[in-house]
């Protein structure tokens, strides 16, 4: 399917594009990426019959393979196609006259030109390509030029627009309904003003929100300055416009604000200005226009209704060192873990600032040895975690700095790094529609509805129970990991991890005394609580890890929430949601999982990620087929060179039979098995092994019975992922499988069992094979002393449908059957102690078996017989 679309908000010059450019793309379905402006709304209701442009709701992103884009070249103001626009699988191609920005569509290929209009472009395509253009759509590509030029006005327009403009007039086009459809109505001097407005136009960052201020001496009098503060407005899709304009004798102030943005009525109350909220105008006697725009700036800054805190971007806890550490330390620590700059902290109290170039220059002179305290920065500019973000975003641009320390009351709370400030002001960039869409901050939404709706209300309760505890200590608790993806999911996962940042040991021994049992591991700041009813939940301190080498067991050492979220596996793993009664609900997503979630899409979170832990591969392998998700391009390479460079080979063997194990208890174990041996990790761990057809169908069936029969199966623990081992094993010569069970680390009883099976399914299709229905206590007596999981194999990997059914009629009904009779009571009845109880209580098993006794009355005379007999 090719998707044909443009900007939220759709104006003439999209509308014209998108049907310009379907004559291109035949097949094309046109679809506004949101609202459309109200003008172009009534156009299409008028011309119903001729034009149809669907929603995004009605278009399905799965079948989408070709996404082209019109009149826009940012994602941020594509809405919901900005995924397709990512997606590798989809190829894009861009038609756009705007000039760069920060968020580019990436594309395949690209009509990217400076013009008046996006319109002009695709006219001149379709001209040098004699593709034909009915009247109608002459008459919609000249109101799409004529809109975005205003009538052919704006300095942008060029010959380029008269030109196209003059074919389409000589196509057809009726230039008498353009003023019906857009504002054609300015003067030569109302021209004027506005682009003078424009050019003289500025904006900066306050709070968070995206200011214009206008300040100009104009020679003749214009009527209705707030018409044109509403163009400048729109023209930067601006938060709040202050327009000041000196006309004759006086001098007019107009300010414009989107809702909630700033009270324009109070913000020019010293002024007696009159209006509403969001737009309000005085005019005063003629003043000094650009002082009196310093003042009203002045006077704005502190009305803006903040849209972001700092302490709401900020890394917390933050990575410090002490005066009294060398330059080696400090060095060694930065390498660790791939900072560019440290504060220096002493009591908590920042003192300066160390950068990276300081320590090289500091190393290159052989001065490793010396206090950091020598080369430090001390004079460091910092912000309050109270501020808004638009006061970090001025001190970090005007400064030219990286990093900006929070500091609350002289002591260190916190970093903004460049990441955190582009990450809060992105919501800035959003067209104004799909801002009061969007959550504050891009990584950040409320989904409190996630744990009303997601939960069971004893397990919610206990949470928000947690979460009041965490607060009191001033710490902040998260659900994590596979929890909160699940939830995302609508998967049920009662299965909890939680994170604290602050301290986990704190939190948990907290608990003592009270009805929960507590064990705290303190090397790893971690702890498990298990309540009455037996629920555990595993708790942890908000932490990094270094890795000193490929497969090291990881140094840990306690962090923020984002550093922790880091260290996870994949992107949809790498979410928490927060649990404290001041932000619960919050769901905290710094590396795109949502995203990810929406594209199915298993996405590592660096590069080295599978060389620090290698079982990450297998972990996806098992996620991709659970959840019928795919590895991004990219991570498949990842694990893949993984794979080559023999990584796999250096994991411990409780290491690989711990993923291993989850794997092969799986629904999905069969289409894993295949999905790693495509990638080489079976060949990988264990030499020599390629299952083929025969290992699925086993895996299969296994699968299979655990599902139908799971609860008439006899119970075997934890040993039973053996059958599904040997099942994976089973295509394997004698050799292999040798080393494969060395490999895993076995006890002596697991590898009898898995042996047990791998080689004894001849004897069991020999014995059991047979047409003839054989006694039920002839399958008993085969069976009985075979493993479970060897008997399960044996089902599952038999091809001989007599031979499954009857080794599944002893799993499920055969094993179970036992006398009523107990040993008691043949003592009772006169036998003789010691070996003759137990071997008259298998007999009268098989009995029972054989249908020869039903009652309890049946056995009586049966032992009473066998007895009389002498046994």
């Amino acid at each position: 399917m090719k998707l044909i679309t443009t900007h939220v908000g759709a104006d003439f010059d999209s509308l014209a594009s998108m049907v310009a450019v379907r004559k291109l793309y035949r097949e094309g379905t046109l679809c506004f990426s949101g609202a459309a402006s109200r003008n172009v709304r009534d156009f299409l209701k008028r011309h119903a019959g001729r034009l149809r442009v669907t929603t995004p709701r009605k278009v399905s992103l799965e079948e989408v393979d070709t996404l082209i884009v019109v009149d826009a070249r940012s994602l941020g103001r594509i809405g919901p196609f900005a995924a397709l626009a990512r997606d590798p699988r989809v190829k894009v191609h861009l038609f756009d006259h705007h000039p760069p920005v920060s968020d580019e569509i990436p594309s395949d290929y690209a009509l990217v030109e400076t013009a008046g209009s996006t319109t002009t472009l695709l006219v001149e395509l379709l001209l040098e390509r004699h593709v034909p253009i009915s009247p109608f759509e002459a008459t919609l590509f000249t109101l799409g030029i004529y809109e975005d030029t205003g009538a052919l006005t704006f300095g942008a327009t060029g010959e380029r627009e008269y030109a196209a403009a003059a074919a389409l007039r000589r196509l057809g086009a009726d230039l008498s309904v353009i003023p019906t459809w857009i504002e054609l109505a300015f003067t030569l001097l109302e021209r004027e003003l506005l682009d003078r407005m424009m050019e003289a136009a500025y904006e900066r960052f306050l709070s968070g929100s995206r200011v214009v201020f206008c300040a100009l001496e104009f020679p003749q009098y214009v009527e209705g300055i707030s018409l044109f503060a509403h163009r400048l407005r729109d023209a930067f899709d601006a938060d709040v416009v202050v327009a000041v304009v000196s006309m004759d004798r006086r001098t007019y102030i107009t300010v414009r604000s989107r809702e909630g943005a700033v009270d324009a009525v109070r913000l020019l109350a010293r002024f007696q200005g009159g209006g509403t909220p969001p737009g309000a105008a005085v005019a005063l006697p003629r003043t000094d226009p650009t002082e009196l725009l310093q003042a009203l700036e002045k006077d704005l800054e502190g009305a803006l209704t903040p849209v972001v805190e700092v302490g709401r971007i900020m890394s917390s806890p933050v990575m410090a060192v002490a005066p009294d550490q060398t330059v080696e330390e400090a060095y060694r620590l930065m390498i660790r873990y791939g900072h560019a700059a440290l504060p220096v902290v002493q009591e908590e109290r920042l003192v300066g600032l160390i950068t990276r170039k300081d320590l090289d220059k500091a190393q290159l002179h052989g001065l490793g040895a010396v206090p950091v305290v020598e080369f430090m920065t001390e004079s460091v500019l910092t912000v309050s975690s109270r501020a808004p973000v638009g006061e970090a975003h001025r001190i970090m641009v005007s400064a030219n700095i990286g990093r900006l320390p929070v500091v609350d009351q002289e002591t260190l709370v916190g970093i903004v790094t460049r990441t955190d400030l582009l990450r809060a002001l992105y919501p800035v960039s959003l067209p104004p529609g799909e801002r009061a869409l969007s959550p504050g901050l891009p990584w950040m939404e409320n989904r409190a509805d996630l744990l009303e709706k997601g939960l069971d209300p004893g397990l919610r309760d206990r949470l928000r129970a947690l979460g009041r505890v965490a607060q009191g200590q001033g710490a902040r608790l998260f659900g994590i990991g596979g929890f909160v993806r699940d939830l995302l999911l609508g998967r049920p996962n009662q299965d909890v991890d939680l994170v604290v940042e602050g301290d986990a040991v704190a939190f948990l021994e907290s608990f003592k005394g009270s009805d929960v049992r507590v064990s705290v591991h303190r090397r790893y700041r971690t702890g498990t609580l298990v309540f009455p009813e037996g629920q555990k939940i595993d708790v942890a301190t908000a932490r990094r890890e270094f890795y000193e080498y490929p497969v090291a067991p990881p140094t840990v050492s306690s962090d923020s929430l984002k550093h922790d979220l880091y260290r996870r596996d994949f992107s949809v793993n790498a979410m928490a949601l927060s649990l404290n009664p001041a932000t619960w609900g919050e769901l905290v997503d710094y590396f795109g999982g949502r995203v990810d979630l929406e594209r199915r899409l298993l996405r590592v979170l660096h590069n080295l990620s599978f060389v620090e832990d290698p079982t990450r591969v297998l972990r996806g392998v098992r996620l991709e087929r659970r959840l019928r998700f795919h590895m991004g391009d990219d991570t498949e390479k990842l694990a893949r060179n993984c794979v080559r460079g023999g990584l796999l080979s250096l994991l411990s063997g409780p290491r690989l039979r711990s993923e291993l194990e989850l794997i092969l208890l799986e629904p999905e174990a069969a289409s894993m098995a295949v999905r790693l041996r495509d990638l080489g990790v079976l060949e990988g761990v264990f030499p020599g092994l390629r299952p083929g057809d025969r290992t699925q169908r086993t895996l299969r069936r296994l699968a299979a019975f655990r599902k139908r029969m799971g609860r008439d199966l006899p119970d075997s623990g934890s040993d039973r992922w053996l059958a599904a081992l040997g099942a994976l094993l089973g295509e394997g010569s004698g050799w292999v499988q040798r080393n494969a069970l060395d490999r895993l680390s076995l006890s002596a009883r697991e590898r009898c069992w898995v042996e047990r099976g791998l080689e004894g399914l001849g004897a069991a299709e020999s014995f059991l094979g047979t047409r003839a229905d054989p006694p039920l206590s002839s399958i008993y007596g085969f069976l009985r002393d075979a493993p479970v999981p060897a008997a399960l194999l044996w089902a599952a990997a038999t091809e001989q449908w007599r031979v499954r059914r009857r080794i599944l009629l002893y799993l499920t009904r055969l094993f179970r059957v036992e006398p009523m009779l107990t040993g008691r009571d043949l003592l009772e009845m006169g036998c003789p102690k010691g070996p003759w109880v137990g071997r008259l209580l298998g007999d009268l098993r098989g009995a029972r078996l054989d249908g020869e006794v039903e009652t309890l009355e049946d056995e009586r005379a049966w032992a009473i017989r066998r007895l009389g007999e002498g046994g």
